[in-house]
């Protein structure tokens, strides 16, 4: 049995006991650059903005920052409930910010990578994220 084990994992077919889940790597900074999240719209000059550093996640709603932990599993993402400042914000900013939190704050999402984008589903709409990266001179 090791040996026919062994023949299907060098031809790089599936076997019963070679089941690998690669984690999703989100690494890094990263810019909601639109949504088909219910019950709101992003606002154009305050997108938030996600950094992933191991299992913590940082960043902005908008206006009040954040931060929190996340699990990442295969493609399933899991933010714990997230933290956040208490700055006044505008009020189309101020209503951004409680969409994106509600989609986010101890919520488990599927993620879709594609190089510098990333789609989350919520399961009730989805965010679309870019890679954010340092342009050199």
């Amino acid at each position: 049995m090791k040996k026919f084990t062994l023949a299907l994992l060098l031809l790089g077919l599936p076997t019963a006991q070679a089941q690998v889940s690669l984690n999703i790597d989100l690494e890094g900074s990263w810019k909601v650059v639109g949504w088909t999240l219910p019950d709101g719209v992003p606002v154009k000059n305050n997108l938030p903005r996600l950094n992933f550093m191991g299992n913590r996640v940082t960043g902005t709603a908008g206006c009040n920052r954040i931060n929190g932990t996340v699990k990442i599993t295969g493609n399933t993402v899991v933010f714990s409930a997230l933290a956040t400042t208490r700055m006044a914000c505008a009020p189309a900013v101020a209503a951004q910010e409680q969409v994106f939190l509600k989609a986010l704050s101890g919520r488990t999402l599927t993620a879709t990578r594609a190089q510098d984008s990333l789609t989350l589903d919520t399961g009730a709409g989805m965010l679309n994220i870019r890679r954010m990266t340092v342009q050199t001179p």
